[in-house]
C-alpha cells in the first residue's frame, strides 16, 4: 500500500480522511498546514498528497506551487489531490492545471470518490512537472484567492444579517459570552427582560440575570471548570419598580473548530406568567383536593350519625329482648326448682332461649362496631404507652397476621403517651394486621413502626401485599364496604378503626398501590395534660352473683317503655324499690314527691326533650348527695370530640346489659356514694 500525506488545518477533517484511508491499508502522514507539509514531503516522499485548498499561511495552491519548484524531485513529482469544501472544481482548474494538481474532489461527494482519485493518482505514478512562471502563478493565485475571499465575506455578511434578524425577533434573550465571562453581544429582548440598556449588559453586566451562587457556577462553566457543558437556572429577581419576575436561564458552552472552548451562549426567558399559572393550578388542585376531603368527611359524618342513631335504637330493642329473655330463663329455672314445670320442657325452653341470647350477643357485637364507627361508643380513655402496648400484644398480633407472615416492630424510643382506650386501640391494630396478612397470601413482612412527629405520635402498619386501586381507597372507611367475599359483619373493620381513632382525637389514612402493598397511618395527639378518666361500669364478677340490694329506693328513667319495664323488674328482683318515669319531667315530679327517699337516679342519656345529663344536673342541684348512674348505648351528650367524659365522677352503664351487670353497677355506685 501507498504512503499518503493529508494536509488540513482542521483536525477533525484529518481524522476522517485518516480513518477512511486506513481501511484501504494506506500509511497516512498528517500535516496541519502547508509549511509542515513541505517538511514532511522531504522527509517521507509520500506517494500521494491530499490537501485542503483554503488554509491559513501557505494555502493549498501555494503548497503545490512550492512543491513543484522544490529541488527534491522525488518530493516535487508527488501527485496532489485537492479535497475541499470551499472551492468548486471549475474554480481551481486553471491554477490546478498550472501547478500540476492531479484531481479536485469535493467533500460533499461520496467518500469513494476520494478513494478512486487516490487509486487513479497511484496508477499514474509521478507527475511530469514543468514549473510555472512565478509571475503567472502569483497573478492566477491572487485572482483565485481574492474571488473566494469576496465570496466568503459576502456569505459571512449574509449570515450575520440572518443571525441579527433572528436574534432581534427572538422571544428569548440571547447573549454571546467569551470564555472570560464577557458578553460580546446581547439582543434587544434580553435588555427588555432584565429592564436594563444593552450597554449595561455587555462585558459582565449580563451576570445580573443570575444569583450570586449561580454567577460563580456560570463563570466556572465558561472557563471549563468541571465536566459540565451547560447549566440551567430558574431565578427570581426583583426590579426597581418592585415587580418580581421569574427568569429561566440556560448557559451552554461553545467550541471552535479545534474543539477548544471559546465561551458560551446565554438564553434567558421570562417565565413569570408560566410560574404564576403553575402556582394557580397548584392552588386550584389543592383547593379541589380539600373540597374532596371535605365532602368525604361530610359523607362519613353522615354515615356515622346514621350508624350511631341506628345502633342506639337497636340497643334499646336488644336491651328489651335480652332483658325479658333473661327474666324468662330465671322464671323457668324457678319453675324447675319447685317442680311446677316438667324437666323435659325446662330443657327445651332453656335451649331455645339460650339461642335467643346468643343471637342477641352477636347483635350486641355488631352494635358496638357501629357505635365505634360513629365515634359514640362508651370507652375508657387512659394514658397509653403505645410501644408497651405493641410489645404486650406482639404474640397475638403475630397470630392475627397469619402463619406465613413475619411481624416486625420498629418502635421509636422515648415515644410520648397518647390518650385512648387501650382495648379499642389494640382492636384497631389487630384488624389492620389481619388485613395485611390477608393481602399477602404467599407471605411476607408486616411492619409496625412508631414515630414522633412534633407533638404527635404516628403508627404505621405496612405490608407488601396486593394493594388497592383508587376506587377502593375512596370507600375503604365506609361501613359494610368490602372486597372480601365472606359473610358475617365483614366490612366494619376499617370503619370501626376510623371511628375509634377519630374518637381518640386522631387521624387514620391509607396509602396503597396495586401490587406494591399498603401503608395505614394512625396519627394520634401526644398527651399534653391529664383529664379525669371516663368512669365506666366495671365488668361484673365472673365467679360470684351480684349482691342483693338493701331496699334502697331507685328512680329509673327511660323513654323506651319496654326497656323501662324490664330494667325495673331486674332491679326490683334484686331487692330495690323502683320508681319509674318515662321522661325527665315525670322524674323531677317523683323526686319532689318522694324527697329524701331516693338513693340513686338511674337514667337513660338520650331522651326527647330534657336529656339524661340535664336531668342529672337539676336533680343533683336539689339533692347534692344523690347518686347518679347513666345508662346509654349512644353516649353522645356525655362525650366530647376526643372521647373525654363531660361528667367526671359519674358512672355509665353501656347498653345492652344483663341483670348481673345492671345490679353490680348500681350496687357499686351506691357503695361509692355512701363512702363519700
Amino acid at each position: 500500500m501507498a504512503t499518503v500525506m493529508v494536509v488540513d488545518d482542521v483536525a477533525a477533517n484529518r481524522d476522517i480522511v485518516r480513518m477512511l484511508l486506513g481501511f484501504r491499508g494506506h500509511d497516512v502522514i498528517e500535516a496541519h498546514d502547508g509549511a509542515e507539509a513541505l517538511l514532511l514531503a522531504h522527509a517521507h516522499h509520500p506517494d500521494v498528497v491530499v490537501s485542503d485548498v483554503l488554509m491559513p499561511g501557505i494555502d493549498g495552491l501555494e503548497l503545490v506551487h512550492r512543491l513543484r519548484a522544490d529541488p527534491d524531485r522525488e518530493a516535487a513529482q508527488a501527485p496532489v489531490i485537492f479535497y475541499t469544501a470551499n472551492y468548486l472544481e471549475p474554480e481551481t482548474r486553471p491554477i490546478a492545471e498550472a501547478c500540476g494538481v492531479s484531481q479536485v474532489v469535493l467533500r460533499s461527494q461520496d467518500p469513494d470518490a476520494l478513494l478512486d482519485a487516490i487509486d487513479t493518482a497511484l496508477a499514474g505514478g509521478p507527475v511530469d512537472i514543468s514549473a510555472t512562471a512565478d509571475e503567472e502563478f502569483a497573478q492566477t493565485h491572487l485572482q483565485t484567492v481574492n474571488a473566494k475571499l469576496i465570496e466568503k465575506v459576502r456569505k459571512l455578511h449574509d449570515t450575520e444579517r440572518l443571525f441579527e434578524a433572528m436574534a432581534v425577533a427572538s422571544p428569548v434573550g440571547i447573549g454571546i459570552i467569551d470564555r472570560h465571562g464577557n458578553a460580546d453581544y446581547v439582543n434587544p429582548r434580553l435588555a427588555e427582560i432584565v429592564q436594563r440598556p444593552i450597554d449595561q449588559l455587555v462585558d459582565q453586566g449580563w451576570l445580573s440575570c443570575l444569583g450570586e451562587a449561580a454567577q460563580v457556577a456560570a463563570l466556572g462553566l465558561l472557563r471549563g471548570a468541571g465536566d459540565v457543558t451547560e447549566l440551567r437556572f430558574t431565578h427570581r429577581v426583583t426590579w426597581a419598580d418592585g415587580s418580581v419576575r421569574s427568569l429561566r436561564v440556560h448557559l451552554r458552552q461553545t467550541h471552535d473548530e479545534d474543539e477548544g472552548l471559546s465561551g458560551g451562549v446565554l438564553m434567558v426567558d421570562d417565565v413569570t406568567d408560566v410560574t404564576q399559572a403553575e402556582a394557580r393550578l397548584l392552588e386550584e388542585t389543592r383547593r379541589r383536593e380539600d373540597d374532596a376531603r371535605h365532602r368525604d368527611a361530610e359523607r362519613l359524618d353522615s354515615l356515622r350519625r346514621m350508624a350511631g342513631g341506628t345502633a342506639h335504637d337497636f340497643n334499646n330493642i336488644l336491651g328489651a329482648i335480652l332483658g325479658y329473655t333473661n327474666l324468662a330463663i330465671e322464671s323457668i329455672n324457678d319453675g324447675s326448682e319447685n317442680g311446677t314445670i316438667p324437666a323435659d320442657i325446662v330443657e327445651a325452653l332453656l335451649g331455645d332461649l339460650n339461642q335467643v341470647v346468643k343471637g342477641g350477643e352477636r347483635a350486641q357485637t355488631l352494635t358496638q362496631k357501629l357505635l365505634a364507627f360513629g365515634r359514640r361508643e362508651v370507652n375508657k380513655p387512659i394514658e397509653i404507652d403505645v410501644n408497651a402496648l405493641l410489645r404486650d400484644n406482639e404474640d397475638s398480633l403475630g397470630a392475627a397476621a397469619g402463619p406465613h407472615t413475619d411481624l416486625i416492630l420498629r418502635l421509636a424510643p422515648g415515644s410520648p403517651k397518647v390518650k385512648a382506650d387501650p382495648a379499642q386501640l389494640a382492636q384497631v391494630l389487630h384488624n389492620l394486621v389481619r388485613n395485611s396478612g390477608d393481602a399477602m397470601p404467599d407471605g411476607g413482612p408486616v411492619t409496625i413502626c412508631t414515630e414522633i412527629r412534633g407533638d404527635r405520635l404516628v403508627i404505621d402498619v405496612r405490608d407488601t401485599g396486593t394493594g388497592m386501586p383508587q376506587d377502593v381507597l375512596d370507600r375503604v372507611f365506609e361501613p359494610f364496604f368490602s372486597t372480601k367475599s365472606t359473610t358475617g359483619t365483614v366490612g366494619l373493620g376499617l370503619s370501626t378503626a376510623h371511628g375509634i381513632v377519630s374518637q381518640a382525637g386522631g387521624l387514620i389514612t391509607l396509602e396503597s398501590e396495586v401490587s406494591r402493598g399498603t401503608t395505614v397511618t394512625i396519627d394520634l395527639p401526644a398527651v399534653a395534660g391529664s383529664a379525669p378518666p371516663l368512669a365506666v361500669a366495671p365488668p361484673p364478677p365472673t365467679t360470684a352473683a351480684p349482691e342483693k340490694g338493701g331496699g334502697e329506693t331507685l328512680l329509673l328513667v327511660d323513654d323506651e317503655d319496654a326497656v323501662l319495664q324490664v330494667t325495673a323488674r331486674m332491679l326490683g328482683g334484686a331487692g330495690y324499690r323502683v320508681l319509674t318515669a318515662p321522661d325527665a319531667a315525670e322524674a323531677l315530679r317523683l323526686l319532689e314527691r318522694h324527697g329524701g327517699e331516693v338513693a340513686a337516679l338511674v337514667t337513660d342519656v338520650m331522651m326527647p326533650g330534657m336529656d339524661g345529663r340535664q336531668l342529672a344536673r337539676i336533680a343533683s342541684g336539689r339533692r347534692p348527695d344523690l347518686c347518679v348512674v347513666f345508662v346509654s348505648g349512644f353516649a353522645e351528650s356525655l362525650l366530647d370530640e376526643h372521647g373525654n367524659n363531660l361528667e367526671p365522677g359519674s358512672t355509665i352503664l353501656p347498653k345492652p346489659f344483663d341483670r348481673e351487670k345492671l345490679v353490680t353497677t348500681v350496687r357499686t355506685a351506691l357503695g361509692a356514694a355512701q363512702r363519700a
